[in-house]
């Protein structure tokens, strides 16, 4: 027997137990990622004797794929994230990953976590310190829950939502994050709401000056001197019946 215990904060049941029962553990602290899922499917080979399934192997290179697509829209990216410590490590890490900055982490309580983050400081505190400091770094994008829709509207950004309570989604219970195909997903929904968040040009965007409007209504074509002439003598043609 093995226990794999999922987060650090649940290492002192993982201790427990083996203490009581004598099973060894390990600790995962997060299975959203390329090197965290690498990690725990080693374990599992190791465990069992067996080699990584070949469904396994493709959904990993899909993750790859997708993480190769999407860091270009990711890559300097000032990230804002509030959530408990397990989650904000596990979501903070792989963006960090994929290029991303933590400009503002702040989360519910301590963890040994908090000090590997990628960041300059993680705050203890609630989603007032959450909207100030995202402000004050000039975050890009929100990460939180449903509560925090209120100070993405104020700071105009874009929000991502993660977490609990997610109430204003539909299927947020059924959404997986963990794993090869999660963490496609999970990537994959970042760079589409950074995609969207950004304005997409349109005809009215690069305006013509007026001589260069002249110059093209002034260039005809040979056998184009009379355009409107020639149109109207088509146009009094009988029809072909």
């Amino acid at each position: 027997m093995h226990t794999l215990a999922i987060g650090e904060q649940m290492r002192p049941a993982a201790m427990a137990l083996e203490q009581r029962c004598g099973v060894p553990f390990t600790v995962f602290d997060r299975l959203t990622g390329l090197t965290a899922t690498d990690a725990l499917v080693a374990t599992l080979a190791t465990l069992s004797g067996r080699p990584a399934p070949a469904r396994l192997r493709r959904q990993r290179s899909q993750l790859v794929d997708a993480m190769l697509d999407s860091h270009f829209h990711l890559g300097n990216v000032k990230v804002a994230i509030g959530a408990e410590p397990d989650l904000l490590w596990s979501a903070g890490s792989f963006l960090a990953e994929m290029g991303a900055e933590l400009s503002v982490c702040v989360t519910t309580t301590r963890s040994p976590l908090l000090e590997k983050l990628p960041t300059a400081e993680v705050l203890i505190g609630d989603l007032e310190d959450f909207e100030r400091s995202a402000a004050a770094a000039g975050c890009d994008l929100l990460v939180t829950h449903s509560h925090g829709r209120q100070a993405a509207e104020r700071l105009g950004k874009p929000l991502f939502r993660l977490g609990i309570p997610t109430f204003d989604r539909v299927g947020n219970a059924h959404v997986c994050h963990v794993g090869y195909r999660g963490s496609r997903a999970f990537v994959c929904d970042f760079a589409n709401l950074m995609i969207a968040a950004r304005g997409h040009h349109g005809p009215d965007d690069w305006p013509l000056p007026p001589a260069a409007h002249a110059a093209a209504g002034a260039r005809r074509l040979p056998g184009d001197a009379e355009p409107a002439r020639r149109a109207t003598a088509l146009s009094e043609q009988e029809p072909i019946r």
